[in-house]
């Protein structure tokens, strides 16, 4: 004993150096002190994204009470909508089929129809959107859509347990229960009624989950083709957990949200402070200066003032202004990876350097990481100083060990017990008293393991469960606000069922109506207006000529090569055969009153176009291998904004229009163009040229320009206007190299076939040169211009992989 007294004593004496190292190490350790804090950047560093939603019905007309909006929803949709969420919630109660299964979900018949009802009913609605262009008619429609069904899932919940106890109680009256026995079916319904929000949860998130697959799978095409980005909200606004959470207790939030904070007023960490926190802590980013005012500037109806001199307030005039900026930050979920995730940034930075990956992406990676430490730190600095990160880090270790203890502890207590010394003593007394009188142990020894590990947490695990809180934390705040505007909305709608008060809002134009198809009526709606396209084949006496001499047979060469294929896909166009001559078809689209999902009508002719010409395409590299001739066509589509003249000759329909006369003139090809244009390395299909005087061209009604058309498609302007209206045009002017290097104007927007498919369409921008009419030299440009659907397979190819939609 003495000699190992002596030896530690040596050992002391010799190394006495190292006790201070060790007491200045453990001093700061205790008091949260270091030299080494990474500077604060600036948010001009990060590129932060905000979370925002166009959503409102306030130009909508009140319904007959002056203040709700009245809706009636198709009752079909209702009955079937009712059947398919019964459906779950059996599979929900009785199989046992709980969150982690809702994606496997197999389909079944009440599923298949409910899906199918929901997209009828919206393509209806995004159609009245559309020819009433007010984009709130389809927000109303999916709002007053969300009310019904969060009504009918408590509703069916109520009805399947009342069904549930009527079983028992002829159990219970019958003679023959041997095989099922009353005692377990209440045992079985007890748990079914204490799990009442779980399941109600649950079906909730499945049901609307299935909508959103609709909407994302076939109705959020329409919708941008109709009103553009606007038309298409977040997923995340109806797949929303507080919908159908009942109460937001602890294990609601634990559960849904990977986080715990307080719930009540006294919490030091309740979310209305961790809220005005991290605000607190943007708002100090730029009283700091580190960020620039003037990247983030915010519109609002006061003009705003940059800042001047040491005491100006750096958040301008307004400061809710900027609050609602840094709400909208605080709202994108993915702006946490963006500032604080160091830690992916950097095991991406030490693979790629593993990899051998570039110098410039590897410097990049490198002073990310560096900087969103930076950001965290600050961030953790405050809430470390102001102790909320204590409770933060706590709840992580919880998480893993709470259903041992809860109930009949709650998870806060547990909280409490790792965090609060005073807590801790007063759970234990409690426990030790609760554990006498039902003589069932309370083990304490794995939760003060737990407060130790709390306790002795190494700095790089706290700010790895700082970021795991951000992400949970900023998911729960959009989440919550969303709901609040939900919510109001939901108030604001009347679920009209009563046959006298529908009858009173219908008279007086106030009931938003949306029903399936075979509910509408089936009455044929007027003709306002019409689309007229012409396919005009190039040299087709010259093609007759040589076939015959051949011993060929011309027409089953026409039929086979082009009329027969155009024939089959006219239907997904809604097209139809105005009449065919020798050598052209003439086809015709109307649009009628009071069926929007008609109203695409130069959007679908310049879509069928293209696919003529892809089918001719298709069939003179056929051609070739045969040693056939080729086909070549012109195509000139032209636009009424009147219904066409129509009468018959027998049990034959004849069309008068303007339009074909003008569709004629637009798939014709000069003879004197062709010559000198097929001499010429030409990108496109379509010119048109002004050989006339410019007096000329004033003095005449018609258009008497000089086309060259060879396998192009021209649109008339007045039709390209009237494209504008029916699709989202975007415009993009750009280089393609492949193509010319002059930059061309083009515009692109999809639309969708009969069969609610989405189609992308190009359109180019051509200015009307005045050319000599001989040699067609150049004299000088126009302002006129012309309009060509684009068919070049590289002008595509380009968009695809430069321009996003």
């Amino acid at each position: 004993m003495e000699l190992t007294a002596t030896f530690f004593l040596s050992v002391l004496i010799e190394y006495w150096y190292i006790i201070p190292i060790i007491l200045v190490i453990f001093f700061f350790k205790f008091f949260k002190i270091s030299f080494f804090t990474p500077s604060v950047p600036s948010l001009d560093q990060f590129p932060v994204e905000s979370y925002g939603i166009s959503f409102a019905l306030d130009r909508l007309t009140p319904g007959v009470d002056n203040n709700r909006y009245d809706v009636y929803l198709s009752n079909a949709f209702c009955k079937s909508s009712k059947q398919f969420i019964l459906r779950v919630i059996e599979e929900n109660a009785i199989l046992g089929k709980g969150r982690e299964n809702k994606r496997k979900h197999k389909s079944i018949p009440e599923q298949n129809q409910f899906e199918k009802d929901y997209r009828e009913i919206m393509i209806s609605a995004i159609n009245r959107a559309k020819t009433e262009r007010e984009i709130q008619i389809d927000y109303i429609a999916r709002t007053a859509i969300a009310k019904m069904l969060i009504q009918q899932i408590q509703d069916a919940y109520d009805t399947f347990i009342a069904n549930i106890n009527s079983v028992i109680w002829k159990k219970e009256l019958s003679s023959r229960y041997a095989s099922d026995d009353p005692i377990a079916l209440k045992a079985k319904f007890y748990k079914m009624r204490s799990n009442k929000w779980q399941i109600i949860q649950t079906t909730g998130e499945i049901i609307f989950d299935h909508l959103n697959q609709v909407d994302q799978r076939e109705l959020n095409g329409l919708r941008k083709s109709s009103s553009g980005v606007d038309g298409i909200l977040p997923g995340d606004l109806f797949l929303n957990p507080f919908f159908h959470a009942g109460k937001t207790d602890d294990y609601f939030m634990m559960e849904t949200y990977d986080i715990l904070p307080g719930q009540r007023i006294e919490d030091a960490d309740n979310y209305t402070l961790l809220l005005s926190s991290l605000k607190t802590r943007f708002s100090e980013l730029i009283f700091m200066g580190k960020t620039k005012l003037s990247d983030y500037r915010i519109e609002s109806d006061t003009p705003q003032q940059e800042p001047s001199g040491k005491n100006a307030n750096p958040l301008g005039k307004d400061p809710l202004i900027w609050d609602k900026k840094v709400d909208a930050w605080i709202k994108q979920v993915g702006n946490v990876d963006i500032l604080f995730d160091y830690i992916s940034t950097k095991k991406r930075y030490i693979s790629l350097k593993k990899e051998g990956g570039e110098k410039e992406e590897l410097r990049f990676l490198r002073q990310m990481f560096k900087k969103q430490h930076g950001m965290l730190m600050f961030f953790y600095k405050k809430l470390e100083n102001s102790g909320m990160i204590k409770g933060i880090c706590a709840y992580h270790e919880i998480s893993l060990i709470y259903t041992k203890y809860c109930p009949p502890l709650v998870p806060r207590m547990l909280l409490q017990f790792m965090t609060i010394p005073s807590a801790r003593k007063a759970i234990i007394k409690r426990q030790r008293r609760v554990s006498k009188i039902s003589h069932v142990p309370f083990q304490f020894g794995p939760l003060k393991r737990c407060q130790k590990r709390v306790k002795w947490l190494g700095s790089s695990e706290k700010k790895e469960r700082l970021i795991r809180f951000f992400k949970g934390f900023f998911r729960y705040h959009r989440d919550l606000e969303n709901f609040k505007l939900m919510k109001k909305a939901m108030n604001m709608i009347c679920l009209l069922k009563d046959e006298k008060h529908v009858r009173l809002s219908r008279v007086n134009n106030t009931l938003y109506e949306f029903l399936l198809p075979h509910e509408l009526g089936t009455e044929v709606k007027q003709v306002i207006n019409h689309t007229i396209l012409k396919a005009d084949i190039r040299g087709s006496t010259r093609i007759v000529h040589e076939m015959k001499e051949k011993g060929l047979n011309p027409a089953s060469y026409f039929s086979l090569n082009m009329f027969d294929p155009i024939t089959q896909i006219i239907p997904e166009y809604g097209a139809f055969k105005v009449f065919i001559e020798g050598d052209a078809i003439i086809l015709g689209i109307y649009e009628r009153e009071k069926r929007p999902e008609e109203w695409y009508s130069i959007a679908r002719a310049c879509g069928l176009a293209r696919q003529i010409l892809l089918i001719i395409g298709h069939y003179n590299r056929k051609n070739r291998k045969n040693n056939l001739p080729f086909l070549e066509i012109g195509i000139g589509i032209t636009f009424h904004n009147e219904p066409p003249t129509l009468f018959f000759d027998g049990d034959f329909q004849i069309m008068i229009s303007p339009a074909i006369n003008s569709a004629d003139r637009l798939s014709g090809c000069s003879r004197v163009a062709r010559k000198i244009m097929d001499s010429m390395d030409k990108p496109f299909n379509t010119y048109v040229f002004q050989t006339a005087s410019n007096e000329d061209v004033a003095a005449s009604s018609d258009d008497i320009s000089t086309r060259y058309n060879v396998n192009g498609i021209e649109i008339h302007p007045q039709a390209f206007h009237k494209l504008s209206q029916e699709i989202k045009l975007r415009p993009v002017e750009c280089i393609i190299p492949e193509i010319q290097p002059e930059k061309i104007k083009f515009f692109t927007g999809t639309f969708p076939i009969v069969t609610g498919q989405n189609q992308l369409l190009i359109i180019r921008e051509g200015t009307i040169p005045q050319v000599h009419e001989k040699n067609f030299s150049l004299i000088a440009l126009t302002p006129r211009t012309y309009y060509e659907v684009c068919t070049n397979e590289k002008v595509y190819a380009y968009f695809k992989k430069h321009v996003r939609e």
